[in-house]
């Protein structure tokens, strides 16, 4: 069986109520009498039970993306969740608002049933080695998403679910206007998952470079400067969860063509969270000194710092049309120069940049890890001037102040940070250590 389900046994130890994050009475329809149930939706399960905090509930069902919530709709509106038992399925029944409450309770921890009950495909706009990228819409609301379809059955199952499982929870964990939003996960087929996640109505960055490098034009430095500060807020927020991103290229942001300011990380994939030893991973070209130049079977302690070693590669690229800090004809001269760290800063040089752009440039790339910049740091740096005084928003949209609040710690960054197993190093590939799902430029809308 899929679920890991059932009467709970008396033997066990009762239940701990005391982290409960939503409870609500619900009814279970029978032939002749119905019966009420209470629910309960804990960090690691969910519970059913005869009374409030029943310590032997007759159900319980771990919260993990192998399980699958059932739900019945009417009139666009929930009616009822399900949980599969003895190979059937058991509706409750509770108020549309009580359910949900619990269904944005439980999202992402748990796989979603009845896709097409809920969503509607438009049309496939992307595709990858192991995914597809779809825009859907919400069947109630016409609202617009995107979905991605991905896949668990692979030679290793275990670790694309880890993966899978490892992406989700990360993005989970934002609630970032600069980072991709995830809202539910639903399981299609017995290994095939659909992640819902914000439409994105713009291109990667690698697009519009490539678009002023084609026509010969160069990014404003003020221009430049509204993208990084961007892009420097969201990884403060990245870092201060303890997640490294691990591939941070042009390819895995998103921007608006109107407005610089709107940015969006993507692709958490190769993301960690709270580890302490990591493999070598991302993309040649990117990767900081102390990552590509470890050896495969190599496990090292990397800090935060890496991501920014990465923007400072995204920042050069866009001052100087296009051109890499690492070039070569092939990925195998690419990675070598990658591994040499030796930057022609005449490139940048050459457009009449400020000095303040150079210096921050500078610190951002700085070879040894000890003595670049941390993403608080750089957002203090005079490249910036006085244009930082609110920085972002926090969970419920209430201004914050980096610095008063002191949301960002320039010694909390430079801690090792950690998070669940990391894929092995597999062998470079064609511009890309590990393989990766899918383009991120083919999530813009198609004109």
């Amino acid at each position: 069986m899929l679920q890991t389900i059932g009467e709970r046994p008396q033997i066990q130890p009762p239940i701990n109520y005391g982290t409960v994050k939503y409870s609500f009475k619900c009814i279970r329809r029978h032939l002749f009498k119905d019966k009420i149930y209470y629910v309960h939706a804990l960090p690691n399960m969910i519970t059913i039970g005869d009374h409030i905090n029943d310590p032997f509930p007759k159900y319980t069902l771990e919260l993990n993306l192998k399980n699958i919530v059932y739900w019945k709709q009417e009139h666009g509106q929930n009616r009822a969740f399900g949980i599969k038992y003895k190979k059937n399925v058991k509706y409750f029944e509770a108020t549309s608002e009580q359910l949900q409450k619990f269904r944005q309770e439980i999202s992402c921890l748990i796989g979603f049933h009845s896709f097409d009950d809920h969503y509607k495909i438009d049309e496939l706009i992307g595709k990858g080695s192991f995914s597809s990228v779809y825009k859907i819409f919400r069947i109630n609301d016409k609202k617009v998403f995107a979905m991605k379809y991905v896949s668990s059955k692979q030679t290793n199952k275990k670790e694309n679910m880890q993966l899978v499982e490892n992406e989700i929870g990360i993005l989970k964990s934002f609630n970032n206007e600069s980072i991709l939003k995830i809202y539910e996960v639903y399981r299609v087929e017995e290994y095939h998952y659909g992640i819902i996640v914000e439409y994105l109505d713009g291109i990667a960055l690698s697009t519009l470079i490539e678009q002023f490098k084609k026509n010969q034009n160069i990014l404003k430095e003020s221009d430049i400067k509204i993208i990084l500060q961007n892009l420097l807020m969201a990884l403060a927020v990245i870092h201060q969860e303890q997640v490294i991103h691990r591939d941070i290229k042009p390819q895995n942001i998103m921007i608006s063509q109107q407005h610089y300011n709107c940015v969006k990380i993507i692709d958490f994939g190769l993301s960690i969270k709270n580890q302490l030893q990591y493999n070598r991973c991302g993309t040649p070209g990117y990767m900081a000194p102390e990552i590509v130049n470890m050896r495969k079977d190599q496990q090292k302690a990397w800090t935060s710092l890496c991501d920014i070693f990465s923007l400072g590669v995204v920042f050069f690229k866009l001052l100087s049309k296009g051109i890499s800090c690492f070039q070569g004809q092939t990925s195998d001269q690419v990675l070598a120069n990658n591994k040499n760290c030796q930057i022609d800063w005449s490139i940048v040089q050459q457009h009449n940049y400020s000095k303040n752009c150079i210096s921050l440039l500078k610190a951002m790339l700085a070879k040894d890890p000890e003595e670049r910049i941390t993403a608080y740091q750089a957002l203090q740096h005079p490249f910036f001037g006085d244009v930082i005084q609110t920085m972002y928003t926090d969970y419920v949209g209430h201004s914050i102040n980096l610095k008063s609040k002191q949301i960002l710690n320039p010694t909390t960054e430079k801690q090792n940070l950690d998070s669940q197993q990391s894929v092995e190093d597999k062998q470079i590939q064609k511009q890309q250590v590990y393989n990766r799902d899918i383009k991120p430029s083919i999530l813009s809308r198609q004109k």
